[in-house]
């Protein structure tokens, strides 16, 4: 019997013995993308997990006697077992510029968001800085696939050094212009280091639902522009699946294999929406209509109308995206993948989740067909890699190469994560 990717994990990082380990989910949006200019709107998205292994950044701190250490792990799968690899090892340095220059290293997003924890918390500073302890961490996220998984490894970093000095939610150390560190205000600092401090353009919605988790309705109005922590509000996070009893959603999520730098794209949607670009206005005006719409859909879980939504959202995300220069609108790769499986009479939509131009897409379905249409999908998908003819019949207007890139494709059944981020 194949042992579980979870459990192999669990199993690996228990035997290091450390003092904490962390696990931060990936997430999908509803309705989207919204991202980096949904400071004027409000968004469904949902915490996900695989319903057979996980698609989550696992982080572990423990103390040690020696230097403070750093590991950057892989895991392979070999026969019916996995096995855990350290492929990036350094020490971590203490000197706060040291940390600092680092933010644009191999290991910029631990370098990064402990500089951040640091500039934000005295008592942190204190800790960290006369502590040896040892940060190990690995992903099962697939890199650049537009499900947060950046986001899922900053946010595992911050929540796991504030549970291990203590700090979560502790209010008894803190200067006049510090706040709490809790799950809000984690989302807050993990969008402020992506955005200002490595540079790549993100909004807020990803954060919040990372690290609160659930099914959601969220509200980031007034925070289009970015502000510090308190110069602008927090967002409203309405956790619809516990109101509306909602155990399940009939998703399977297909990363296209295609990389995709999302920073680049909703750099060049921000600045069209900054500028009133009327046609960019308009299309997120209409997306904002979808997303509220969509709520009354979810509440009944009415599949079908959400699959209608869902149908109009690409549409629109397609316009919008051609409009601000993107030739293939959301992208080749993703435009084929929606189209295969939109075929299928079970299917009742796919779209975009995250940037586009790659990353990754999912499909709403039929719940009791989940198996049978993630294995028409990679039937699918895999005909149209083999077979010119079939791509060119389907696709006469898509250069045929675009086939090739689909042959890392990966297919996920998922489940709702209840708890966003979270100590193991």
């Amino acid at each position: 019997m194949v042992i579980k990717l979870l459990e192999s994990i669990k199993a690996f990082l228990t035997s290091l013995n450390p003092d904490i380990i962390v696990q931060a989910p990936s997430r999908i949006n509803l309705i989207n993308p919204l991202d980096a200019v949904e400071g004027d709107f409000w968004m469904p998205s949902v915490a996900i997990n695989g319903e057979n292994d996980p698609l989550s950044a696992f982080l572990y701190i423990k103390k040690i006697n020696n230097e403070s250490r750093v590991k950057l792990f892989n895991i392979r799968k070999k026969h019916q077992n996995y096995d855990f690899e350290i492929i990036k090892e350094e020490i971590l340095p203490k000197n706060r510029n040291d940390i600092k220059k680092k933010s644009s290293g191999e290991l910029k997003l631990i370098y990064a968001s402990i500089n951040k924890f640091l500039e934000m918390n005295s008592c942190f500073n204190y800790k960290f800085l006369n502590s040896n302890i040892e940060i190990g961490f690995f992903t099962t996220i697939p890199k650049q696939s537009g499900l947060g998984g950046s986001t899922a490894i900053i946010i595992a970093i911050i929540y796991g050094l504030a549970k291990y000095f203590n700090l979560y939610n502790n209010l008894t150390k803190l200067r006049e212009n510090e706040f709490p560190i809790n799950k809000d205000t984690i989302a807050e600092m993990a969008t402020k280091i992506e955005d200002e401090d490595l540079q790549i353009t993100a909004g807020y919605s990803d954060r919040y639902v990372i690290s609160r988790g659930g099914l959601c309705f969220c509200s980031y109005y007034g925070k289009l522009n970015h502000k510090k922590l308190s110069m602008e509000p927090l967002a409203v996070y309405d956790r619809i699946d516990k109101v509306y009893k909602i155990n399940d959603l009939p998703i399977i999520v297909c990363f296209s294999g295609v990389f995709h730098k999302s920073g680049d794209v909703h750099a060049r949607l921000r600045k069209l929406y900054l500028k009133k670009d009327p046609r960019t206005i308009n299309g997120y005006f209409k997306l904002a209509e979808i997303s509220w719409k969509s709520r009354f859909a979810i509440m009944k879980q009415d599949w079908k109308l959400l699959g209608k939504y869902f149908k109009e959202n690409t549409e629109i995300m397609n316009q919008i995206m051609k409009n601000a220069g993107f030739e293939y609108g959301i992208g080749l790769a993703n435009n084929i993948l929606i189209r295969v499986i939109e075929e299928n009479p079970e299917v009742y939509a796919a779209k975009l989740t995250g940037a586009g131009g790659g990353g990754s897409v999912f499909a709403l379905v039929n719940p009791d067909k989940k198996q049978e249409i993630l294995n028409y999908w990679e039937k699918k998908v895999y005909e149209i890699i083999e077979n010119n003819d079939i791509f060119s019949s389907v696709f006469p207007n898509f250069p045929s190469n675009i086939r090739f890139k689909l042959k890392n494709a990966k297919f996920y059944k998922i489940i709702i994560d209840r708890d966003g981020v979270k100590r193991l």
